[in-house]
């Protein structure tokens, strides 16, 4: 996914001017806690030179997503079993977690790129328990950006009973 961002939207700490339009080349992806998937990755996000990677599940060794190259930045939040991350391959992205809408399953980070600021999150919502959890931590990440530019990665597991 190539994701473009139109400045158009209302100015944040001073950053977006008017008519601007940047390109950062994104993937989401679930890796199912798999090394050998970890390791696809790597090479898919070297290959094709993604900028931001919006994982579910990532491949864990100690509480710690593993497996990728020391140039990623790797963004996550929690002490407890991850299962939401982003992975920045761009040099020129600065990225901050936002600890208000982030823990082991979320993560919202703001992303700035070329002057312009933006907000990125990363959600897996297990299976096996109830949407309202989930309901109401995208509830605090939509209040925290309101009017702010935001894309959500959201593994729903959609095929849940629940």
């Amino acid at each position: 996914m190539a994701l473009y961002h139109n400045t158009r939207s209302r100015k944040r700490n001073g950053l977006n001017s008017p008519n601007r339009t940047v390109k950062l080349k994104c993937l989401q992806v679930n890796l199912q806690h798999s090394r050998v998937a970890t390791s696809n990755l790597t090479q898919i996000i070297q290959q094709y030179n993604k900028d931001i990677v919006f994982v579910q599940e990532p491949y864990i060794v100690h509480n710690r997503v593993a497996g990728f190259h020391k140039g990623l930045k790797i963004l996550t939040h929690g002490e407890g079993r991850i299962r939401a991350a982003i992975l920045i391959n761009n040099n020129e992205v600065d990225a901050i977690t936002i600890t208000q809408g982030s823990h082991e399953d979320a993560i919202l980070t703001e992303i700035k790129y070329k002057g312009i600021s933006l907000f990125r999150a990363s959600i897996y919502m297990p299976i096996n328990r109830g949407i309202n959890i989930d309901l109401n931590t995208m509830e605090n990440i939509l209040q925290y950006t309101i009017g702010e530019g935001l894309l959500l990665a959201i593994d729903s597991n959609a095929r849940s009973k629940l």
